[in-house]
């Protein structure tokens, strides 16, 4: 009779915490153990004697070892996300060579072009400008 009462109170309390609104893997893996923990702890304690103690035990030990594998599986499934998360590939950014200003020179009687270092044309003589 007692292992009836102690199932019972265990279903309860399963189902008020059973009526949070997030319930996560962890969450969920400790209620889920904790029950059939209880469950048999109740069935093995009743055998010895001690339903009450059998109950604890079973609740105790069931609740731990289901949360240990619901976070084994919320990480796997983060970890699952982070590898399908595809990363951006960073731009490379260009960056413009520095350009020294050169100043053309021209003949101003055939329009012929000079690099700057020149002074007259070599076609005619004329003395070059600088263009603008």
């Amino acid at each position: 009779m007692k292992a009836v009462a102690i199932l019972l109170l265990c279903m309860v309390a399963f189902s008020v915490t059973g009526c949070e609104t997030y319930l996560d893997e962890t969450k969920s893996g400790a209620l889920a153990g904790g029950g059939l923990g209880a469950g048999l702890g109740a069935i093995i304690g009743n055998q010895t004697g001690h339903p009450g103690a059998g109950t604890a035990i079973g609740a105790g030990a069931g609740a731990l070892t289901g949360a240990l594998i619901g976070e084994g599986i919320k990480r796997s499934k983060q970890s699952a996300q982070q590898q399908q998360t595809v990363q951006p590939v960073p731009q490379a950014t260009y960056v413009a060579p520095q350009v020294q200003e050169v100043h053309t020179k021209y003949c101003p009687t055939c329009g012929k072009t000079y690099p700057e270092s020149a002074r007259f044309c070599a076609n005619d003589g004329t003395e070059l400008k600088y263009m603008q």
